[in-house]
């Protein structure tokens, strides 16, 4: 039976917890587009660096995503309430008066807010994702009309397994017996116990996320709720602003890097499904499930993961294609350092010894001859960052899951045709190359602040970068000559094992990509709207 997304917000006020966020922004604009009869929607914000939470709501909707609104329903913006308060704090932080107002008005809660940070210190995001989940539950005990609880989790929850259903899985250690644990544990310690409580996990963030579902399973049983796992977030699909990004988080930082050619060659399978999912995908399936969840009475609380990779997949592979034929051949970035390229190396090795000849070398021989003549270069710290991020993403991009993806389609079927379309979520309809174009573009517009008319002169620069490396290849030959003399014989001899090693790589990653159906950029190019991008505010 067909339900209406509408019928929960109308008349009704939203409690959304990490708002400020990438995804909380995109849920805030749809909400106050699409829904005019909703009553409010309250932001729980904290105090950082200096700002309140009226004036960093203030700076909120100075992005253009709400650009749409600014201009066209600005009154909307009256709807939006800034709530002081703070996960990691007791009583989420909040003031008696605002949690009276919460309680007495709120009627749906959308729970985003988590930290994301996969480095981050056990103590921190146990605090973050697990107490702080468990104390947004206690809250929703003690509103008045809870219609619903809408708790977003992430597919890489389970990580642990390659195949994951939608169902909540038991957690690897009771959620209780950890927090139990940090509240006398020195962070020292915490720190030397936290391989062995990972165990096959790669990071913090993918362990308290599936902690949380637990703890949802055994505090919220008495309450309406749904667990939303999405896969990796990207850029956005399709409206308002196609490609919109406001971070370089994930694939986004991998993107950026490769684009300004600090970023050549990655630990990595071809053959594994990248599974990004676009922004807006995630933010209209949260508003439709909340929907959902108010006209179903299930036993058990419903899953429902949101992610690409078993029904329209996207490959790694078919990524590192799309990316090199964008930049090298169509629209390079204004400030290239080199010519991008990209690669991805299932041999650990080939990879190490790739990034050092490629990057680390150079950026350290850089470095030096800089100080010579009285300069100050950071190359090699800004390759410590580079490395950083290859090293946080190195156990996603050698991996590949298999995310049940059910309850997704089943979810869009049952809405009303009209929903369907105001409240798109139907991943099989994305065209991956129109949206990584977008994407792409929308990091050279947003996130770079590129003046997208100065194609010609980027172009120009990245011909000059390729005439450079010409002759610093010349250079090397005709040094290496000079220097080995009679022992040139013997040096080729290593040259030439060393070539024999990445022509089989090579080999293996274009029989790869013959098997890739991608059509040219070029052609594709001149089809695409780029011109939107030139003049948008």
């Amino acid at each position: 039976m067909a339900f209406q997304v509408k019928d929960v917000y109308a008349g009704s006020s939203v409690l959304l917890t990490g708002g400020t966020g990438f995804l909380g922004k995109v849920i805030v604009e749809k909400l106050l587009w699409t829904i005019d009869e909703i009553e409010n929607i309250y932001l729980m914000i904290r105090t950082r660096k200096g700002k309140n939470p009226n004036e960093r709501l203030a700076g909120l909707l100075h992005d253009p995503l709400f650009n749409r609104i600014r201009q066209i329903k600005p009154d909307a913006f009256n709807k939006l309430v800034a709530v002081g308060g703070d996960m990691m704090v007791e009583n989420l932080g909040m003031d008696p008066e605002d949690m009276k107002l919460i309680r007495d008005n709120v009627n749906v809660v959308i729970h985003s807010a988590a930290t994301v940070k996969f480095d981050e210190h056990l103590r921190a995001a146990v605090t973050m994702n697990v107490i702080g989940t468990k104390r947004i539950i206690d809250l929703c005990h003690q509103i008045k009309d809870l219609k619903v609880l809408v708790h977003v989790s992430t597919a890489y929850a389970n990580c642990d397994r390659f195949e994951t259903v939608e169902r909540i899985y038991k957690s690897p250690i009771p959620p209780q017996k950890l927090v139990d644990a940090i509240s006398w544990m020195d962070d020292e310690t915490l720190t030397k116990i936290t391989p062995k409580i990972l165990g096959l996990r790669p990071n913090t963030y993918t362990l308290t996320k599936a902690l949380a579902e637990s703890t949802i399973e055994s505090e919220a049983k008495d309450i309406p709720v749904i667990i939303i796992r999405p896969s990796i977030v990207g850029a956005m699909w399709q409206g308002p602003l196609p490609g919109w990004t406001d971070n370089i988080n994930g694939p986004t930082g991998i993107f950026t890097a490769v684009g300004r050619g600090v970023l050549t060659n990655m630990c990595g399978s071809s053959e594994s499904k990248a599974d990004i999912i676009p922004v807006d995908v995630v933010a209209n399936m949260i508003i439709a499930a909340a929907s959902h969840r108010v006209s179903i009475n299930p036993t058990e609380i419903p899953v429902i993961h949101c992610s690409s990779g078993e029904i329209n997949p996207l490959y790694w592979g078919y990524i590192v294609v799309f990316l090199e034929q964008f930049y090298k051949k169509v629209y390079p970035m204004e400030q290239c350092f080199s010519v991008p390229s990209t690669y991805f190396h299932k041999s650990r090795t080939l990879f190490l010894l790739s990034y050092y000849i490629k990057h680390h070398i150079p950026a350290a021989i850089s470095d030096i001859s800089a100080r010579f003549v009285g300069k100050r270069k950071n190359n090699v710290k800004l390759y410590g960052k580079v490395w950083k991020m290859i090293e946080t993403l190195h156990f996603f991009t050698t991996r590949g899951w298999s995310f049940n993806a059910n309850g997704m389609p089943a979810l869009y079927e049952r809405m009303t045709p009209e929903d369907q379309k105001e409240y798109n979520f139907d991943v099989r309809q994305v065209d991956w190359d129109s949206y990584l174009f977008d994407y792409v573009m929308g990091i050279k517009k947003y996130l770079l602040k590129e003046n997208l008319e100065n194609l010609e002169r980027s172009r120009a620069h990245l011909c000059r970068l390729r005439l450079k490396r010409q002759i610093i290849a010349a250079l090397v030959y005709a040094g290496a000559i000079s220097t080995f003399g009679r022992k040139w014989k013997k040096a080729t001899q290593y040259m030439t094992w060393i070539g024999a090693m990445l022509a089989t790589y090579t080999y293996t990653e274009v029989s790869f990509r013959r098997r890739i159906p991608l059509k040219s950029l070029k052609d594709y190019a001149q089809t695409a709207d780029y011109s939107r991008y030139l003049h948008r505010n």
